[in-house]
Parts: structure tokens; sequence; C-alpha cells
């Protein structure tokens, strides 16, 4: 599971502050009580200063760590580009895909005709069946689909991979864009780009079929599951034959679909929503075949848009970039490159890959990854691991046969630190420098086609979902594996020689949150062999529950700007991950000072050094509308009050700062929530 996202939380109008003091702690406001907002006590001269950038959603200290890997890979890319570079393979296809993304002048020459074949395809589509078939070739081409076709590990045997199918037909939006009376004005900018992009295609009718393409995907939307509901795990796991899925959601020419993915071999699929498939079976039905070729029209030329000439990337930021998130200007064309060919995404592991990630990122680690971290991360983590089994034993709430169960599973998970031993090659990937548009078509069917022959290979255990130059760590509850990437492991996050305080608080809470996802709402559901069965007796799963509901309330009750507050449901895997990750990294610390005492810097004891530098790795600020996006869809809360919900529920936080009853971040002893 991924690091989480940062992001700004206003709790509430702070009141008028006493005269400034210098704080012993940079980006500090000493002058804001802790017990009212911890998470501006330890970050508000921080976010009284830091200006978020006009190409950026907001700024925070992921991004700050993301803006240092963007630097050398962005350095790395363009000694790759240089023409008459000696290159290997690997690294002239780097530079050939990066050249052709900065050629703008030839992108801009070219205009739309690198869509015309395609388009033309949809023109000529008069039936469904062919449509359908359009759709299936989605997943190795820039068209869009209704439908979401994924290879993964399977999470009821984690030694092989398996076929998902899910939801779609949204185009990158989320189900509450289309559904949230407030999201009307956003709705309105959404039709009249659905316009621009037709119009810009030549496609007839533009204007009409606008209005039809937003009710349609109105339709979708509210047939489609919420971001909460997408969390179950118990629920999205729902294997099926072909023929039942077709018995099941009629209305869809399945096997069409199938054979046009190359998969009309398949005898086995995952559906994972498995109300909404149908629905949206049924709707491909009944929707009069003009709107559907509408509607495949704008989301080729909304997929590509980016790679056109500038009129089409300038409509696709305008509604993307300028209305969804609320950025002033697109990002400079290098960063846009650099995306497409290494990824690296903070949030969106789906594309956090890029074209050719790997191949980046054995450049990158072979220049910048620093082994003597490695090792050093590597001896926290055995030490966040002993103080889970410690707290494990001594849990007041847990049966003996689950604790035995919980003790094996911390036991049996590995730790991926840096890189990762082998990663994705790329023989065989064709990239032109005169040819950005089918450098994109070539490099998506290049990666699909690996994901399908993944179908009869076992799991590699070493393999990666993100690259090393990806700011990010996450939690495989299959694999049982933790990944801490090469590039999160730079100052501010990780300094191995950072003061004991400052290092547990810092990557040691976000090891603790890792290793404490293998036991979260979702992750508990996974035995220590990575198989999704139950394993907890029936009081067991109570109490779990009883106290993890109260986590929902306390986050859910959190307001990050007015009238907007935590999804408490949607947010609880980070949340538990949050709460018990602080808990064991201020025990480990404590375990780690041994019988000595943390020494006192800059009138700061250790334990306020450990809680404030939790809080300041976490501090970040956000543009309203990416905030908005976030609450909807984002499984973190956002950083003001993931911060508070945090550390309020750990008895040393309120001892270092003496926050008392009054205080309104106080919550009575019994009141706090200790599960891990």
């Amino acid at each position: 599971m991924r690091l989480p996202v940062l992001v700004l939380c206003l709790l509430m109008a702070m009141p008028a502050a006493a005269v400034a003091r210098p704080s012993p702690w940079p980006g500090g406001a000493p002058e804001v009580d802790p017990g009212q907002d911890f998470f501006r006590h330890a970050n508000g001269g921080w976010l009284d200063e830091v200006a978020i950038a006009p190409d950026r959603p907001g700024y925070s200290t992921a991004t700050q760590l993301t803006e240092t890997a963007e630097a050398r890979v962005h350095e790395l890319l363009e000694a790759a580009a240089q023409a008459g570079a000696p290159a290997d393979g690997e690294t002239a296809q780097v530079g050939a895909y990066y050249a052709a993304f900065m050629d703008e002048a030839r992108a801009q020459s070219l205009g739309g005709r690198p869509l015309h074949a395609d388009l033309m395809r949809l023109r000529l589509a008069a039936t469904r069946t062919a449509l359908a078939e359009v759709m299936g070739q989605a997943t190795a081409s820039l068209h869009g689909s209704w439908f979401q076709l994924s290879v993964d590990r399977d999470s009821r045997d984690a030694s092989r991979h398996a076929l998902y199918l899910g939801q779609g037909g949204l185009g990158g939006l989320d189900r509450a864009f289309y559904t949230e009376a407030g999201n009307a004005p956003r709705r309105a900018a959404y039709r009249a780009y659905i316009a621009r992009l037709l119009t810009l295609a030549g496609w007839p009718q533009a204007d009409s079929r606008a209005e039809d393409i937003l009710a349609l995907e109105t339709k979708i939307a509210t047939a489609s599951w919420t971001p909460a509901q997408q969390r179950d795990e118990r629920a999205i796991y729902n294997p099926m034959t072909p023929a039942q899925l077709a018995r099941g959601a009629p209305g869809f020419p399945w096997a069409d679909y199938l054979a046009a993915a190359g998969l009309g071999g398949a005898d086995r699929i995952v559906v994972v929503e498995r109300t909404a498939v149908p629905a949206l079976a049924h709707l491909f039905a009944v929707t009069p075949l003009p709107v559907l070729r509408a509607w495949a029209a704008f989301h080729l030329v909304d997929n590509a848009a980016p790679f056109l000439a500038k009129e089409y990337a300038d409509a696709w930021f305008d509604l993307h970039g300028r209305t969804v998130e609320g950025k002033q200007a697109p990002p400079p064309r290098w960063r846009q490159a650099l995306a497409q060919v290494s990824g690296g995404g903070w949030k969106d592991m789906a594309h956090s890959r890029g074209a050719l990630g790997d191949a980046v990122g054995r450049l990158y680690t072979a220049r910048w990854f620093d082994r003597q971290a490695q090792a050093t991360l590597a001896a926290l983590v055995d030490r966040l691991k002993a103080t889970v089994k410690t707290r494990i034993a001594a849990s007041a709430w847990m049966s003996g046969q689950a604790k035995a169960e919980a003790t094996r599973k911390v036991d049996a998970y590995r730790v991926l630190i840096g890189a990762p031993a082998t990663g994705d090659r790329y023989d065989g990937l064709v990239m032109r420098r005169d040819d950005l548009y089918g450098d994109v078509v070539r490099a998506t069917a290049f990666a699909w086609a690996r994901d399908r022959r993944r179908l009869a290979l076992p799991v590699d255990p070493q393999a990666w979902a993100i690259t090393p130059q990806t700011v990010n760590a996450y939690n495989d509850g299959a694999a049982l594996t933790v990944v801490f990437t090469a590039a999160l492991l730079q100052p501010p996050a990780f300094d191995a020689k950072a003061d004991l305080a400052v290092i547990y608080g810092g990557i040691g809470a976000i090891i603790g949150h890792e290793l404490t996802h293998a036991f979260d709402d979702q992750g508990r559901l996974f035995d220590a062999a990575g198989h999704a069965r139950d394993w907890w007796t029936k009081a067991d799963t109570a109490r779990f529950t009883a106290l993890a509901d109260r986590l929902v309330g306390l986050y859910g009750a959190c307001q990050v700007a007015p009238g907007l507050t935590v999804d408490g449901r949607l947010t609880l895997g980070e949340n538990l991950a949050d709460v018990g990750g602080l808990q064991l990294a201020f025990e480990a610390y404590h375990a780690a000072l041994a019988e000595g005492e943390a020494p006192v810097v800059n009138g700061l004891t250790g334990d306020q050094r450990f809680f404030l530098a939790f809080a300041q790795l976490r501090r970040g600020k956000r543009r309203p509308e990416a905030l908005r996006n976030d609450v909807a869809n984002d499984p973190h809360t956002p950083d003001g009050c993931r911060v508070n919900q945090a550390v309020r529920n750990v008895d040393g936080w309120y001892q270092a700062f003496g926050v008392g009853p009054g205080a309104p971040l106080y919550l009575r002893p019994e009141d706090r929530v200790r599960i891990w």
C-alpha cells in the first residue's frame, strides 16, 4: 500500500496569535498551542511561507522529495537523448522516447493527424460488437473502455496471477464529479470540454453529443461503486468463467471484447464491482449507437490530447489541470515527458512505472542509491518488526490463536529496499524520435502483452509494483512484502546521520505505517501465507471492528475545509496504519534509547522532537479543487487531520507537550484507540 499523499487539512480558524517568537523547530509556529492544533504548531511557519507552484495542485514534503528525484531523472533523460551519445539498447529507447516528447515543433506540425486512423475506425463502427472490440483493444491503445482489464497477483493464491475486470467509462474523473450537487460548475466545464475536443476532431454535432455523453457518463457513475466500496477485499473478489460473466452481465458482447484484448483463451476472470459490471453492460445495450460512437471518439481524443498539437494539449490541461486540480499552468514539457518515460508519480500507483520506468530505475540507482542507507534502514525495520511482535503478545483484545498467526505473519514479511533485484525489460519495444503518438501506442501495447504473458507464469516474489525513482513505499499483503524505494530514502524523509528521535519520528513512523498495513481492516484478511482467508475468531473480529469503528468516528468528525469532512470509512486502512505505525515507532524509539536518555536540543526533549518529526514529514498544502478530489477519492486523510488525529491517540504525545483536559485535541485515556 502507498505511502500517504501529503495534503493540507484546515481544522479550524485559528485565534489571533500571540507575538510570534523564533521556533526551535524549523517551520514551526510555537505561538499555536499543541493541544489546539498540533499540525499547525509543528508546521505553521512553513505553511504561511510556502507557495504552491502554478503547475502543481499542492506542495508538501512529498513534493520536495519528488523534485529532487525528478531533477536527477531529468539529467539522465537529457543525457540519454543526446544525439550520437553512446548508448545500450535500454538507454537508446529512453533517449528516443524522451526526445520524441520534447519535439514540440513536430507535434504542432502534425496537428490532429495522428488520430485520423483511429477516428476513422470509430466512424465506420456500424455495430455494438465493433465498438466492444475497440474497447477490448483499449489496453493496447489510446482508445477508451467501459471496463478495466488488469493482470495482478491472485489474492486467493499468491503464487499465481489472475485476470481482473472492473468498472470504467469515466475517463479518469471520479464518481463524485458526476453525482454531487457541489460539482455542478465543474460538470458544466466538462461538458464544454467534451464539445471542444469533438470539434477539434471534426466529429459531427459536437455540442449536442457533448450533452449526450455527459448524461451517459452520469448514468455510468451512478451505477459505479464508491471508492469506499472498492476497498472491501471480500466484496471485490468474484471469480467466474467468461460464460458466467456473459450470463450475469448480458447486453455486452463479452467474447468479442475479450478476444480483441488478446484474451480469447481466458477461462477465469475476477470481477471486481459485481453489481456495477452488469449495470454497465445493460447501459451499453440500450444506449443509441451514435452516442456510443461519440463517447468513444471523445475518450480517444481525451487520452491522446497530451501527445498532440498545442490546441489539444491546452484543452486537456484546462479541464484536467485547471478545473479538476486547480493548477494555474501546465507543468514544463520536460516534466510531462519524464512522467511518460519514467513515471514516478506519488499518488498514481497504476501509472507510476512509466513506459520505460525500470530502465530509468537501473540508471538512477547505479548513480544515486546509497547502499549504506539500505543497511541502516534494514536495521530499523528489524527493530520495528520486533516491536510489532511485542505489542501483539501484549494485546489485551486478541485471542491466543490470532496472536500466534499474527506473529507468524510478521516473521513471514520480507522488506525490499532501494531497487528491485530484476525489474521489467524492454527487448523488442520500438521507440522512434519522430513518432510520439506511435511511441505511446507501442509502449502501451508492449506493457499489455507483457501482462498477458504473466497469466501463464508464476508470480515473481522479487517483482515491484513501482520503480526505484518513485518517492513511495507500499505494503503488498498477498506477497507479504513491504517496499521502500531509493528515491524515498533521502532527506528530509531519511538521513542516517540525523538525531535518533527524528529518524524514528520520520522514517520510523513510515516503516511502522507500512508494517501495520498487514493488520489494517483489509490487510488483516491475509494470513501468514499471503492468502485471503478468515483466520480470526469471531470474538477477535468483533473486538477489532469495535475499535476500528471508533477510529472511523474520530476521523469522520474532522473538518478539512468549511463544509468538507474526512470520509472515515474510505480512509480507515490508512488511519489504522498511521495510528498503529506512530505507536510502534514511539515504542521502538524508546527501546533504541535503552537505559540512556535523549538529550535536550534547542529546548526540545527527545519525545517532542519525535512527534515534531512525524508532523513535519506529513506537512503540505493543497489547492481547494485538489483537496475536494482528495476527500472524495483518496484513502489517505488530508495532512492536518491526519497528524492531529494520529497524535491524540498516543499517550506519549500528551506527556511530551503537557496536553490536558480542555484542549481541543484532548482525548480521555479510555477514548484513545489502541489496536496495534
